[in-house]
Formats: structure tokens, C-alpha cells, sequence
């Protein structure tokens, strides 16, 4: 359930993403048409001047405010199925005590459900020697 969540999360993400992505290219081609065309606004060279600072000033902080609000409405529409997840999460764990067991009949356990003590585990005593081939191992005659 959750994971359906999650892909209609991010699936509005990507919706809103190509709003944001729409309204940046129609802020920055206008703010550069503006730019280029400032000179029809006035006949004075200064005024076309600051005209042009103003559009270019204009164009650097949409370019800004659209960044920082895709960002904060691509995380809250993120902190929907963040939320259902964990409510959705703890409700449907199992209760603890017992080892769950998948369908296809592997046990389940918590990290702290198993581990292994020092002493269940003792290393064997005699290693056996298995010489290479073509080698005689120790104290026997070489074959044939």
C-alpha cells in the first residue's frame, strides 16, 4: 500500500516539476525579451539603461523564487505518503514475540531477535591436510 503511495508521490512531484519547469522558461524568455527591447520604453540612454538592470534584476530573482517554491511544494507534496507510510507502518507490523514466517517458509527476525554466543561456535580440532596434486603428503611414499 505504501508503495502506491510513494508513486503517486512522486508522480505529482514530476507533474509539479513540469509547472515549475512552464513557468520558468515563460518568466525567462519575457524577462529577455524585456531586456532586449528596453530601448523601445524610452529614447534616453539612461533610462534604457536602468531599464535593463531593473529586467535583468527581475529575471534573476523569479529565476530564484520559482527554484525555492518548487522546492517547497515538491516537499510537502512528498510529506503526504511520508506521513502514511509511518502511520500505515506501525499499524501493520506484526506483533513482537513471535518469528513471522514468509511464504516461502523463511523466519523473520528482528537484529535483536538472533545472535550468535561465542560458545555455540567451536572450531574444529583437526583440520584435515589435502596436499596439492602431484604432491605426496607427509610420510607416505610417492605412488607409481
Amino acid at each position: 500500500m505504501t508503495r502506491i503511495l510513494w508513486g503517486f508521490g512522486w508522480a505529482g512531484v514530476l507533474a509539479w516539476s513540469l509547472v515549475a519547469a512552464l513557468a520558468y522558461w515563460f518568466l525567462d524568455g519575457a524577462t529577455s525579451l524585456a531586456m532586449r527591447h528596453a530601448d523601445l520604453l524610452s529614447t534616453d540612454p539612461d533610462t534604457v539603461e536602468v531599464l535593463f538592470g531593473l529586467f535583468g534584476s527581475l529575471r534573476a530573482l523569479s529565476t530564484s523564487a520559482i527554484l525555492v517554491v518548487w522546492g517547497v511544494v515538491s516537499l510537502a507534496i512528498l510529506s503526504v505518503p511520508w506521513l502514511f507510510d509511518r502511520l500505515l507502518g506501525r499499524a501493520s507490523r506484526p506483533p513482537e514475540g513471535r518469528p513471522r514466517v514468509r511464504p516461502d517458509g523463511v523466519i523473520d527476525l528482528a537484529p535483536s531477535e538472533y545472535s550468535a554466543a561465542p560458545s555455540s561456535i567451536r572450531p574444529s580440532r583437526t583440520v584435515p591436510g589435502v596436499a596439492p596434486r602431484g604432491i605426496a603428503p607427509r610420510g607416505t611414499a610417492p605412488g607409481p
